[in-house]
């Protein structure tokens, strides 16, 4: 199965790569601000998003629609966030610090 995933332009982690995880395997770099296009397994169950020690909750592949997703960091623009919880993700948020979305 080909998913198309879209990292879009944020300030936070913008020198960082993400990895996409299928099933517990890293199967690719995501640059930042990026659209790339990646094959994962037909009987895969999960993806998961991961920079450093923080990761996304595990998405089922199953939720994927119209074979694209988009991959950011939780902030995705909230200044209040960005502001006032970074350290909260980095450490006991460390599971919730980037998020998945499917794209209709």
């Amino acid at each position: 199965m080909d998913i198309e995933i879209t990292r879009p332009k944020q300030y936070q982690d913008k020198i960082r790569d993400y990895h996409l995880i299928v099933d517990g395997n890293k199967v690719a770099k995501i640059k930042p601000n990026s659209k790339s296009t990646i094959t994962i397994p037909d009987d895969a169950v999960y993806i998961q998003a991961k920079v450093d020690w923080c990761t996304s909750p595990k998405f089922s592949v199953q939720d994927i629609q119209s074979s694209k997703v988009t991959i950011q960091n939780t902030f995705g623009g909230n200044l209040l966030k960005a502001i006032f919880l970074p350290v909260y993700y980095i450490t006991f948020g460390k599971g919730r610090y980037l998020i998945i979305k499917s794209v209709i």
